[in-house]
């Protein structure tokens, strides 16, 4: 194989159009900064990897991508993060659906910082289920089929 064939693409968005844009974005973690100048194109349909040592801000961008960030007292983001050309950090920005639209699997169980309850109800909630017997019923089920009911019934 010629040297050439194995460098990776450096325009992986040839021919595509990006579905996320990130411009001059800096994270910061109270006065730490996390992440520096990222500037990157993410195509639509396609695997984009993220590949580096432990600590080096993966997670952190990921979470960014998602706005996970937010749930995390004393973060700040500059720059801009595009989906499909709108910002999602604008403040009309429907943070519930654009977790819904870029989703995320962790390696490890990460709830959201809120009480069990909460936690598993926010699926339904997504779904427009409101009605709060209908929520304790999912939840109670939902707990007991994985065997944790009576352990975090009161949590």
């Amino acid at each position: 194989m010629k040297d050439e064939q194995m460098k990776p693409t450096l325009n992986p968005l040839a021919g595509s159009h990006p579905k996320i844009v990130i411009e001059n974005m800096n994270f910061f973690y109270g006065t730490v900064q996390a992440l520096t100048m990222v500037n990157m194109q993410i195509p639509a349909n396609r695997v984009t990897a993220f590949i580096g040592p432990s600590g080096c801000g993966k997670s952190t961008l990921l979470r960014c991508l998602n706005r996970l960030n937010d749930l995390v007292d004393e973060t700040r983001i500059e720059g801009k993060i595009l989906l499909e050309g709108h910002d999602i950090y604008d403040p009309g920005i429907d943070v519930t659906d654009l977790r819904t639209r870029v989703g995320m699997v962790f390696q490890k169980v990460n709830p959201f910082p809120k009480s069990i309850w909460q936690n598993v109800a926010f699926g339904p909630q997504l779904q427009n289920v409101r009605k709060r017997a209908t929520l304790d019923e999912v939840v109670e089920t939902s707990l007991k089929g994985a065997g944790l009911w009576e352990e975090v019934k009161d949590r």
